[in-house]
């Protein structure tokens, strides 16, 4: 039989409500998702989503601070080179770099949105702080990081790039290799595999 919904728990419920949140906001974007149609699709009325949500800003942002604690448990436990885990971060949002255009116009307006920016923003400048760190000297590593970070948010803002971001970051930080090349990992596949194969540019 059924439960009701009442007998669920509260963060069943608003996790069960995040995925079908999740789903509107990949397939249709910020501004064609509305909280009528997550209610909906949730089998529930639409006002009953505010008792979880502040607003659509509070449900975007919570989706993407969900997408984003998995994508940091993965990557923080796994072993290896630190430009691999750099590269892995960058394919995580990649995946999703339809929402990314709809961070950068929303967080200005938005302070949950803004928040989640932050949080991705220190995240992804720790991953290239570790990946720089070989490469530079230390003086070099905060400005060579903010450089590699710099890239990749300009390149997920932009809604039609005309190659891929991590294209821009591998040559950003095969230019700071000053004796060798990145090395290469067979074991990525896709489209990471190339990239850490390439020759030493310059």
């Amino acid at each position: 039989m059924p439960r009701n919904r009442q007998d669920v728990p509260r963060e069943e419920r608003i996790e069960a409500l995040l995925a079908v949140a999740e789903e509107q906001f990949l397939a249709r974007g910020f501004a064609g998702t509305s909280i009528a149609e997550i209610a909906r699709s949730a089998g529930i009325e639409p006002g009953s989503v505010y008792w979880y949500f502040r607003s659509k800003d509070h449900a975007f942002a919570a989706v993407l601070n969900r997408l984003l604690d998995v994508e940091v448990e993965r990557i923080t436990g796994l072993p290896g080179d630190p430009a691999e885990k750099l590269f892995l971060g960058l394919d995580s949002v990649e995946r999703r770099r339809t929402l990314h255009p709809c961070v950068a116009e929303r967080a200005p307006h938005a302070e949950p949105v803004m928040e989640y920016h932050e949080r991705l923003h220190e995240w992804l400048h720790g991953l290239a702080l570790a990946a720089v760190h070989d490469l530079v000297p230390e003086a070099d590593r905060a400005l060579a990081a903010d450089a590699v970070v710099a890239t990749i948010e300009g390149g997920l803002a932009n809604p039609a790039p005309t190659r891929p971001t991590s294209h821009l970051v591998h040559f950003l930080l095969a230019a700071f290799c000053k004796d060798s090349a990145l090395p290469a990992r067979t074991e990525f596949t896709g489209w990471v595999a190339p990239l850490f194969a390439r020759p030493q540019l310059g």
